[in-house]
């Protein structure tokens, strides 16, 4: 299988070795089996656990917005009172509770997360949020704005990484028709004139022949690779809100390949590369 290679200009073809003829060349529709399927898996798996986080973070949202804070009876200022510690001390542990029984209470959370309480305020809310809501003896009301509107942020970080996930959710749909499209068109156009027949029998025009459309053939694989090469670099706006390179990294970062398209295309550049081989060979040694 290829290996698909990251570098600084992104992900590329390494070449396989390989050949046959015909429907071998392109392995039917097995090796889209073998890579979207799992692909969409991923993606859709990593939507619903966005859409089950940034629904936790609403709920916390509005249990802490019901959370009262200790104010001057005059003139409605929060107060810092050594004697009311004790009160709002327990407010604090309210909003603890709320994000231990929403945040950290997603299904998920342990497989991927699996932080205590203050790891997880500290990366999702600030680390001045964390330590005044986990170490502070008071919840005032600057306090319980900050963690309502981190809070919020939390969640519209999430429905962004949503877009660009619904995104490439698209691609590989398209992707996939694409390169069946194609599948179908090399399987006829890539088989010889008597494709069962080995190429000794054939002429030397029949060989120049068929080695043109070997190379239609790859060529049509080439542009999609190139389209699709140019489709993962062209959506790098969410490199800094996954802290990966690509986004596909991120979310086929469990899969065997990273960029499963990339991966299929490459599978059958390689075909038809080594078969092409063959055929000039043959030509040559004629």
């Amino acid at each position: 299988m290829a290996a698909l290679a990251v570098t600084n200009s992104g992900p590329g073809i390494e070449r396989l070795a390989g050949g046959g003829r015909g429907m071998d060349l392109v392995a039917s529709s097995l090796a889209i089996g073998s890579y979207f399927p799992a692909a969409t898996r991923a993606v859709e798996r990593e939507r619903e656990q966005l859409q089950r986080e940034c629904e936790a973070f609403d709920r916390f949202a509005s249990a802490v917005k019901s959370i009262t804070v200790q104010t001057d009876s005059r003139d409605g200022v929060s107060t810092v009172l050594v004697g009311n510690a004790t009160a709002t001390g327990s407010n604090l542990q309210d909003v603890r509770d709320a994000y231990r029984s929403t945040v950290m209470d997603v299904d998920h959370y342990e497989s991927e997360y699996g932080e205590e309480l203050y790891e997880n305020m500290t990366l999702e809310l600030t680390e001045n949020v964390a330590s005044a809501v986990a170490d502070g003896y008071q919840f005032t009301q600057p306090l319980k704005q900050a963690v309502i509107q981190q809070s919020r942020l939390a969640k519209s970080r999430r429905e962004s990484l949503l877009d660009a996930i619904d995104a490439e959710r698209d691609a590989l749909e398209r992707n996939r028709d694409q390169l069946r499209e194609i599948d179908e068109t090399v399987a006829d156009d890539s088989i010889g004139p008597e494709d069962d027949s080995p190429l000794s029998a054939y002429s030397l025009t029949e060989l120049f022949e068929y080695e043109r459309r070997l190379q239609r053939c790859l060529s049509r694989y080439e542009q999609l690779h190139r389209d699709r090469q140019h489709e993962i670099h062209s959506n790098d706006a969410y490199r800094s809100k996954t802290g990966y390179p690509f986004l596909q990294l991120y979310l086929y970062e469990s899969l065997e390949d990273d960029f499963p398209l990339l991966a299929a295309v490459t599978e059958r550049c390689e075909r038809l590369r080594a078969r092409q081989e063959t055929v000039r060979r043959a030509i040559t040694y004629r």
